[in-house]
C-alpha cells in the first residue's frame, strides 16, 4: 500500500480538531485548543447517563484541565523548551512527545517533558501527554521485524505521528483484554476484540478491551495486543489507531474518586480531577487499512515486551520522579512536625529517599546505556529498565506506608477548612495545633497533601493501576531472567573455575 500524507489534515482519520495552519506555532495548540478537540461526539457514559461534552462533567473536567496545562507550557518561555523540540528541516517546534529519539540527547529530552508533567500531576496520572505516540515509535523501533510480516507497516505508522506530530494530538493505549472466563480457549470469548469483516478499504471491530486510561480525555487511542497467555486467534491479532469519537466505540466509565473535592486546600491533588478508566466497547467499529499498523502478522504475536520497551522505559521514568516527590514529601513532613532529631524518624526518611535515588540511578543508567535497535531508534537499556519497574511497584506499599507512619495522627485530625474558618474556633486551632517553624493552617494543608497521596479512594486506585501498569512483579521476574545481560560475572566465575 503507498500511503501518502494529507496536508489538508481535516481530512484525516484520526483528527478530530486541528491546530490552523496559520497558526504562531503551527505544530502545537494551547489548553483551550486541547478542551475544544474533545468536543466531538465521542460516545460516553457516566453513572449510567450518556454525557454530550465530557469538558461539563466534573471528574472528567477537573482532569481536563491538568492536561491543559501541558498544553499551555508548550507556550510558556519558563517551560516551552521542557516539552517541546525544534525539528532541524523546518525550524518549527512540536510536541517532544511525538519525537523519534535517535540520539541520546532526544532521550533526554523526553525525561524532561516526563519530569514536567510528573510535577504537574504529582504523578498520578499515568497517561500524561508526553506519554503520546510510544506504541507508534516502538514500531518504527523494531521495524526490522515488523515488516517481514507487514511491509506497509513503518508508512503507515510514520503517517500516523506526522498526523500526531502536526495537531499536536493526545494518545492513550488501548492493550488490557477484558477480564472474563480464563479457563476458555480465546476464540470462546465472546468479548475479546476481534475484526469481524475485513472490506477493501478497511476492518470492522467487534468486542472490548478494558482501561484505556486518560482516552475519554485524549484524542486517539492505539489499539495493541497484551502479553499472550495463549496464542490468539488471527483475528485478534491487530495494531491499529483510532479517533477517540470513531463512530461504534462507547466509553463505560469506572466509579468517579474525586467528585465533589473542588477545594484545593482540602484536596491538593484529588482536587485536580483524575484520570479516566473505561471499559471500551466496539460496537462495528470502522478502522481504515490506513491505519491498521499489522494484522495477522505472527511476528507481532509474542512481542508485547519487545514493543512496549519504550513506553516501558517512560512509565519507569515517571515513577522515578514522582519518587522524588516522595522524598520531598517526607521530609516536609518531618520539618513540619519538629520529629528530624528522632533517630527511627530520620531512618524512615532515609530510606524514602534511598527509593528515590537508586530509581533515578536506574533511569540515568538506562539512558547512559541506551543503543540503537536495527531500525536506527535509539532505546535506553533494558534490563536497567525491568530492574527499575520491578524495584518501584515492590517498594511502592512500603514507601506509602512510611509516609504514612511519619504523618501520625495529622492524617486523621485534618480540619476541612469551611470548619476551620468559623469565628468560634478558627482562633483555637490556630493557637493549638501550630507546627515546627509552620504556622497551623499550614500544617493542615500539609497533612491534605499527604492524604491525597496515600489514603484517599484516589490513591489507592493510583497504587492499583502502578502495579498493574508497571507489570505485576512475577511477569518482570521472569523478563529480567530472560533479558538482563549477566555474561560479563558469568565469564569472570568461569575464568576463576578454569572452565572454557
Amino acid at each position: 500500500m503507498n500511503v501518502k500524507v494529507d496536508q489538508n489534515l481535516t481530512k484525516e482519520y484520526v483528527v478530530s480538531k486541528v491546530v490552523p495552519a496559520h497558526a504562531v506555532e503551527p505544530n502545537l495548540r494551547d489548553g483551550r485548543m486541547y478542551r475544544e478537540s474533545l468536543r466531538d461526539g465521542r460516545v460516553v457514559i457516566v453513572d449510567g447517563k450518556e454525557v454530550g461534552d465530557v469538558t461539563q462533567v466534573p471528574t472528567l473536567a477537573r482532569g481536563i484541565d491538568t492536561v491543559a496545562s501541558y498544553y499551555d507550557a508548550q507556550f510558556d518561555p519558563a517551560t516551552r523548551d521542557e516539552v517541546t523540540s525544534i525539528d532541524p528541516a523546518t525550524g518549527e517546534r512540536f510536541s517532544t512527545a511525538w519525537l523519534i529519539p535517535r540520539t541520546k540527547e532526544d532521550l533526554y529530552a523526553h525525561e524532561r517533558a516526563i519530569r514536567l508533567t510528573t510535577s504537574q500531576t504529582f504523578g498520578v496520572f499515568g497517561r500524561p501527554p508526553d506519554y503520546g505516540a510510544t506504541k507508534a515509535i516502538s514500531f518504527v523501533a523494531w521495524n526490522h521485524l515488523i515488516s517481514k510480516g507487514d511491509k506497509d507497516a513503518l508508512a503507515k505508522v510514520e503517517n500516523f505521528i506526522k498526523v500526531g506530530r502536526r495537531n499536536n494530538l493526545m494518545s492513550a493505549d488501548i492493550v488490557a483484554d477484558i477480564q472474563a472466563n480464563r479457563k476458555l480457549a480465546p476464540e470462546e470469548m465472546k468479548g475479546r476484540l476481534r475484526v469481524v469483516e475485513e472490506r477493501k478499504d478497511g476492518v470492522i471491530l467487534h468486542g472490548a478491551k478494558a482501561a484505556a486510561s486518560n482516552l475519554a480525555q485524549g484524542n486517539i487511542g492505539t489499539i495493541s495486543m497484551p502479553p499472550p497467555s495463549q496464542n490468539p486467534p488471527e483475528d485478534s491479532r491487530i495494531w491499529a489507531a483510532l479517533p477517540a469519537n470513531a463512530p461504534g466505540l462507547r466509553y463505560l466509565q469506572r466509579e468517579q474518586l474525586t467528585t465533589g473535592f473542588e477545594n484545593i486546600d482540602d484536596h491538593p491533588i484529588d482536587s485536580l480531577g483524575e484520570e479516566s478508566d473505561c471499559v471500551l466497547i466496539f460496537d462495528n467499529v470502522f478502522v481504515p487499512w490506513e491505519y491498521v499498523f499489522s494484522y495477522k502478522n505472527a511476528a507481532t504475536v509474542n512481542s508485547y515486551t519487545t514493543l512496549g520497551q519504550f513506553a516501558f522505559w517512560k512509565i519507569a521514568n515517571r515513577l522515578s520522579y514522582r519518587a522524588e516527590i516522595f522524598a520531598g514529601a517526607a521530609q516536609m513532613i518531618v520539618d513540619a512536625l519538629g520529629t528530624d532529631h528522632i533517630p527511627a524518624v530520620r531512618q524512615m526518611v532515609a530510606e524514602v529517599v534511598q527509593y528515590s535515588a537508586i530509581l533515578r540511578g536506574m533511569m540515568q543508567a538506562a539512558v547512559e546505556n541506551c543503543a540503537p535497535t536495527e531500525s536506527g531508534v535509539m532505546l535506553p537499556n533494558h534490563g536497567y529498565v525491568t530492574a527499575g519497574r520491578l524495584f518501584s511497584i515492590e517498594h511502592y506499599p512500603r514507601i506509602m506506608q512510611t509516609l504514612r507512619d511519619l504523618s501520625g495522627q495529622g492524617l486523621i485530625g485534618r480540619v476541612p477548612r469551611e470548619t476551620w474558618e468559623r469565628a468560634d474556633v478558627k482562633g483555637m486551632l490556630d493557637e493549638y495545633l501550630p507546627g515546627y517553624r509552620m504556622d497551623a493552617w499550614t500544617k493542615n494543608k500539609l497533612f491534605n497533601l499527604i492524604w491525597d497521596m496515600t489514603c484517599s479512594p484516589h490513591a489507592m486506585r493510583v497504587a492499583l493501576f502502578e502495579n498493574i501498569n508497571a507489570t505485576p512483579a512475577p511477569a518482570l521476574r521472569e523478563e529480567l531472567y530472560r533479558s538482563y545481560d549477566r555474561s560479563p560475572g558469568l565469564r569472570i566465575v568461569k575464568k576463576r573455575l578454569g572452565i572454557d
